[in-house]
């Protein structure tokens, strides 16, 4: 039975989050087909209760000015999402077990659902990605009634705790001004949007012959393969690759015995790479699905980072510090490394590439394609979670990517393509950490910082600490006044250079 006081909820924050992630993991790998996580809610229903959410809102309200208002915060925040997405589970369970057991029929032949964006990204054949990408949406009809309905209620779970909407209790309880980030994201649009658009349009020629203004998006993700780049990013070194940039940091990869790499290929796993911390720090699960070509390493690098990371936590942590938090602290490590693979130093160093200048170019305008992709999705979530569900939203959410992209797009991605509570924002605000990070490991180590192992030593501190301190104080602990937007496009107008 779980005590509604503070000290009884916050024991229960371990157990729960690893059932919850060895679910996840189980699902997403491949390993199982049905997701039941409406069951593990279930058992720990108390924590995500009105009453759990009032007396952690009572105590929150009385450690004004103490040190124990930033755990108790964090607990707030954790009880507050979790009665939110316990209210759905059954309906998020559903939405998990269709997209794992889901086939799509494309030529005669039955294709998981799960592997069509794989197959989209490695088929030259333009006609071919066409109907793949058609049998998928098609799909999407079946999928989008689930999530209609799982948004409606997300709403409704967030004004029965006294929210006017699903967006401003995001806000209050992660202590994050959308409007401010808004106004950021649409300033780096307009500083980026000329070298986006003649970026795109070269690339999408070169590479499908459509130009930006008549592509669609299995256009963009079979551009974005850069299959010319194979011969420089063997499928068989991927891991090895991440472990020597580890050694070259003094980090010892295989002393970390609770780290777990799973890069095995199974039909229903997941295309997208992801980390499962299923005991902080004692069980961390890298999971990847390796198809060839630099995005496996962009991937690896990129839940390496999350991984190593949490795998470097401190055990006698609290555990709100070592599972709760501001993501975005751990999203920059993972960006950190992920974008190592796109640095000159790097690909000379470690894969030999004589002349990565190509690659950087190529590499850089996929991250401000990412960068501006994430900017509209927290312009259309903004409209999404202010108000009332309205099938209207089909629509907004086009319109928003197609503003911001400069190529057509599907509404039928409206609801599949929306992660929960603002996770755009999380990693806006980890792109502007991660540029700020790289430039203070430079100045203090040197462009080769990542084979100084004064670098392994000065992250392994930062990683340390979990997610106890916020991106916005990270980022002071490095010598900034804030989380900054310029250094960012900083970068990203240097990489574009020619």
């Amino acid at each position: 039975m779980v005590s509604l006081s503070l000290r009884g909820i916050r024991e229960q924050v371990e157990p729960f989050q690893s059932e919850l992630n060895e679910e996840y993991y189980q699902n997403w790998a491949g390993l199982k087909e049905e997701m039941c996580t409406a069951a593990i809610f279930e058992r720990y229903a108390p924590l995500f209760s009105r009453e759990g959410f009032d007396v952690l809102q009572a105590e929150f309200e009385g450690s004004h000015g103490t040190d124990d208002q930033r755990p108790i915060g964090y607990l707030r925040a954790f009880c507050a999402l979790g009665y939110v997405e316990h209210s759905v589970r059954t309906l998020s369970d559903r939405a998990s077990t269709f997209t794992a057991q889901a086939r799509v029929e494309v030529d005669g032949e039955s294709i998981p659902y799960r592997s069509v964006p794989v197959l989209i990204r490695n088929e030259p054949d333009r006609d071919r990605r066409r109907r793949l990408f058609e049998a998928s949406l098609a799909e999407l009809d079946r999928l989008n009634s689930i999530l209609y309905e799982r948004m409606g209620r997300m709403h409704e779970g967030a004004e029965a705790l006294g929210f006017k909407s699903y967006k401003d209790m995001c806000s209050k309880l992660k202590g994050i001004d959308y409007a401010a980030l808004e106004a950021a994201m649409e300033e780096m649009l307009r500083r980026t949007e000329q070298a986006y658009v003649d970026g795109m349009d070269e690339l999408l020629r070169a590479t499908t012959g459509v130009a930006l203004t008549e592509a669609l998006p299995y256009d963009v993700a079979y551009a974005f393969r850069g299959q010319r780049y194979d011969e420089a990013f063997r499928k068989d070194d991927v891991t090895g690759s991440f472990f020597r940039t580890l050694r070259g940091m003094g980090i010892e990869p295989k002393s970390y015995h609770n780290i777990r790499i799973d890069d095995s290929d199974r039909p229903g796993k997941s295309p997208r790479a992801f980390c499962a911390p299923v005991k902080v720090p004692d069980d961390i699960r890298l999971v990847i699905r390796p198809s060839g070509g630099f995005d496996d390493y962009a991937a690896m690098f990129h839940e390496g980072g999350h991984s190593w990371h949490f795998g470097s936590t401190r055990a006698d942590l609290d555990p709100e510090f070592r599972y709760l938090g501001d993501n975005s602290v751990s999203e920059a490590f993972a960006f950190l490394f992920d974008h190592l693979t796109s640095d000159a130093v790097w690909l000379r160093k470690q894969l030999g590439m004589e002349d990565p200048s190509e690659f950087v170019w190529f590499s850089t305008l996929r991250r401000l394609f990412f960068l501006r992709r994430y900017a509209a999705k927290l312009v259309y979530e903004l409209k999404l979670h202010a108000g009332t569900m309205s099938p209207e939203f089909k629509n907004v959410y086009r319109t928003c990517l197609q503003r911001c992209l400069k190529f057509r797009h599907t509404e039928k991605r409206y609801l599949e393509d929306v992660d929960d509570a603002f996770y755009c924002a999380e990693y806006l605000r980890a792109w502007m950490l991660d540029a700020q990070l790289r430039s203070a490991l430079e100045e203090e180590f040197g462009e080769e910082w990542f084979a100084d192992p004064r670098s392994g030593k000065y992250l392994r501190e930062l990683w340390s600490y979990g997610q106890k301190y916020t991106a916005d104080e990270l980022v002071k602990t490095i010598g900034y006044a804030g989380l900054d937007m310029d250094p960012l496009v900083r970068e990203i107008e240097r990489g574009l250079s020619r």
